[in-house]
C-alpha cells in the first residue's frame, strides 16, 4: 500500500523543516545539472527513455483518458513537484491553463525551456517555492501531483491544508504516488539468487549495482558521503528523512475523499527491467529483455487488477473529489 510520514512523527522545529528544504531543493538542483549522466549510465529504467517509455504507457493512457473525459470540467491544474514539467506541457497540450511549483530553481529553468520549445509556454506558469509557504492568489479546477506527496511530512495534515488552499469547490485531484511495500518477496529472492549465482552472476553487473544502492557488499552498507556530496542516484534527502513510520496513503485517500478511480503500476516489469537490461551487461541478453518486456507489462496489468498483488506495485493512481455532502 502507498504510504507516507504519519503526523505523529515531530517535523522539528521551522529552522529544522527549512533546512530539510533547502538540502531538498539543492539534492534536485544537482540531479538537473548533472541529468545527462544519468541517462549515459543508467541506473534505473526511468533513464532508458524507449523501455521507460512502455512501461509508463499504460499509467500515461490513463492519464489522457481521465483528463479527456473531464476536459469540460478542467481549465486550469496545479501540478505540486512538478519537476520538468511533462504533466503540465502534456495538458497545455490540451489547451488547459497549468502551473507547475517545484523546490528546486533548476527544474522549473528545464520546465520553463521545454515549455518554450514545445510551443506552450502561453498556457504554462512555473514557479520554485515551497507549496506550503507559496500562495497564488487564486484556486485550480485540478490538484496534481506525481512522486512528490510521499515527501512531505505530516502527510494526514499536509494534504487537506493543500486541497483546502489550492482546489475549487467540485474540483478534482489526481495523484500517482510510489508504494513502499517494496519488491515482492518472491520475485526478490529470484534476483537476488540470480545475482548470486556463480554462473550467470558473471552477467550482472554487481559493482554498479552496490554502487548505486549504496553497498560496498551484499547487504552491507558503504561509507558515508563526504560532507557536502550529494548522491544523485540515490533517495533524496526529504524522502531520506520522511521514510520511516509511514501512513497509509490508499487508505487515508478512501477515507477522507471519494475514490473515482484506483490504479496501480509495475508489480514486475520495473524490477526485472533493471535486473536484466539496467544492470546486465551482455548486450545480448539486454535485446532479448526488450523482447520480453511487453509480455512483462501485459503480465502486470493482468495481475494487478487483483488487491493481493497491489500492495507490491511500485506506483498507485488516484483520481479523487472531495466527499459530497
Amino acid at each position: 500500500m502507498a504510504t507516507a510520514k504519519s503526523p505523529g512523527d515531530p517535523a522539528g522545529s521551522d529552522a529544522d523543516r527549512r533546512g530539510i528544504l533547502e538540502r531538498e531543493g539543492r539534492f534536485w538542483d544537482i540531479q538537473e545539472e548533472r541529468i545527462e549522466s544519468l541517462y549515459a549510465r543508467p541506473h534505473d529504467w526511468r533513464y532508458v527513455p524507449d523501455l521507460a517509455e512502455k512501461l509508463i504507457e499504460p499509467k500515461v493512457e490513463t492519464l489522457r483518458r481521465i483528463i479527456d473525459a473531464h476536459r469540460s470540467e478542467i481549465a486550469s491544474l496545479l501540478d505540486i513537484g512538478c519537476g520538468n514539467g511533462w504533466f503540465c506541457h502534456a495538458t497545455a497540450k490540451r489547451g488547459i491553463e497549468s502551473f507547475g511549483i517545484d523546490l528546486s530553481e533548476k527544474k522549473i529553468e528545464t520546465a520553463r525551456t521545454m515549455a518554450r520549445e514545445q510551443g506552450v509556454a502561453e498556457r504554462c506558469t512555473f514557479e520554485a517555492h515551497d507549496i506550503l509557504a507559496w500562495n497564488p492568489g487564486r484556486q485550480f479546477d485540478l490538484l496534481t501531483s506525481h512522486g512528490s506527496l510521499h515527501h512531505f511530512p505530516e502527510f494526514e495534515k499536509v494534504v487537506p491544508q493543500l486541497v483546502e488552499r489550492f482546489l475549487r469547490p467540485g474540483g478534482y485531484l489526481l495523484f500517482a504516488e510510489p508504494h513502499h511495500e517494496g519488491m515482492p518477496p518472491k520475485l526478490r529472492e529470484f534476483i537476488v539468487s540470480t545475482a548470486k549465482d556463480p554462473v550467470l552472476g558473471k552477467l550482472f553487473d554487481l559493482e554498479f549495482f552496490l554502487e548505486t544502492s549504496g553497498q560496498s557488499a551484499i547487504d552491507v552498507a558503504a561509507p558515508a558521503p563526504a560532507p557536502g556530496e550529494v548522491n544523485i542516484r540515490a533517495e533524496s534527502p526529504a524522502g531520506v528523512e520522511f521514510f520511516g513510520t509511514h501512513v497509509d496513503i490508499q487508505a487515508f485517500f478512501h477515507a477522507h475523499y471519494e475514490v473515482l478511480e484506483e490504479h496501480f503500476y509495475q508489480y514486475a516489469s520495473g524490477h526485472l527491467t533493471n535486473a536484466f537490461y539496467v544492470f546486465m551487461k551482455p548486450a545480448l541478453l539486454r535485446r532479448v529483455w526488450r523482447m520480453l518486456l511487453p509480455a512483462a507489462i501485459a503480465y502486470d496489468t493482468r495481475v494487478l487488477k487483483k488487491p493481493e498483488y497491489q500492495q507490491h506495485a511500485e506506483e498507485g493512481l488516484w483520481f479523487l473529489r472531495r466527499r459530497q455532502s
